[in-house]
């Protein structure tokens, strides 16, 4: 009986001891070892392949000595340029140093294009003089940071992509019935040059403003990060909580499309919260653009 009893108790702590190997790797992995997630997009807009590298949300935390490994692991991509989503900072003490040696770094080898998330602009909000010193300071290293601004960039094919970075939604309640605001106005001139001859690309942090009403107009592509992945996975049920979404959000991660607008979310680098990533490694997304 009591061989019996010794052995129930060693098959339990080997269990146990398992289960802490598991969590312990997978947290490890989830903060800090770097991965792709690759995303095919067809579309008729374009003559050539296209391939970009779209990053987020590191709230200020580096990869490496001056964010070292993030860099490598955007270049062994081979992207023709790179998308920056926001949340790059750190809003607690407002500290952008790592976001602009990492824009300083890339722009160095690629066209790079950043749009702010709700981290920058809760630092904005709180120091108006921030954001011009931020974009400045974006600015000076050669990135193409829009603040409710729109481009027209070149491809290597020569293809021509009308990219767009939308600072907040543009419906807002207390600008109705007119929503008589900068991003609106971005919007309505992003929609207005939207037609067959070129593929157009809205950046823009949040995938709710998909949910709020972006869904119900032609967006070939729109590019946004903030959920973090929804900061824990789950096996066949993806992430677990994205900020205004909650529970179970319906779009963590991924591309998603109803005929009218489509929508690429990546999980992000880092998170904002005090629970840590499970499941869930930070995420450099290739984007391979196809001539359909």
């Amino acid at each position: 009986m009591d061989r019996k009893k010794h052995i129930r108790k060693r098959i339990f702590l080997i269990i146990i001891s398992i289960l802490l190997i598991y969590i312990t790797a997978s947290l490890i992995w989830s903060n800090n070892i770097l991965t792709y997630s690759s995303y095919n997009i067809e579309s008729s807009k374009i003559k050539n392949n296209i391939r970009f590298v779209m990053v987020s949300d590191s709230e200020g935390k580096v990869f490496g000595e001056n964010n070292s490994r993030l860099i490598e692991k955007i270049k062994g991509a081979d992207p023709e340029f790179v998308v920056i989503l926001g949340d790059m900072v750190n809003r607690n003490n407002g500290d952008c140093q790592s976001a602009v040696n990492l824009c300083k770094n890339l722009a160095k080898s690629y066209p790079v294009f950043y749009a702010i998330g709700n981290h920058e602009n809760t630092v904005y909000n709180n120091n108006t003089n921030y954001t011009n010193e931020f974009v400045s300071a974006i600015k000076n290293t050669g990135t193409k940071i829009l603040v409710n601004e729109l481009v027209n960039y070149k491809t290597k094919g020569g293809d021509v992509l009308t990219i767009a970075g939308l600072k907040q939604f543009p419906f807002f309640e207390y600008d109705a019935p007119d929503y008589n605001n900068e991003e609106n106005h971005l919007f309505q001139q992003f929609l207005a040059q939207e037609d067959d001859s070129h593929l157009s690309v809205l950046l823009c942090h949040c995938p709710e403003t998909y949910i709020w009403g972006l869904e119900n107009y032609n967006i070939d592509l729109m590019l946004c990060g903030h959920t973090h992945g929804g900061v824990v996975r789950l096996p066949f049920a993806g992430g677990l909580y994205a900020p205004e979404q909650g529970w179970f959000p319906q779009y963590d991660k991924g591309y998603y499309t109803n005929g009218n607008a489509s929508m690429l979310i990546t999980s992000g680098l880092s998170v904002s919260s005090v629970f840590p990533r499970f499941n869930n490694p930070p995420d450099v997304a290739i984007v391979n653009l196809t001539a359909k």
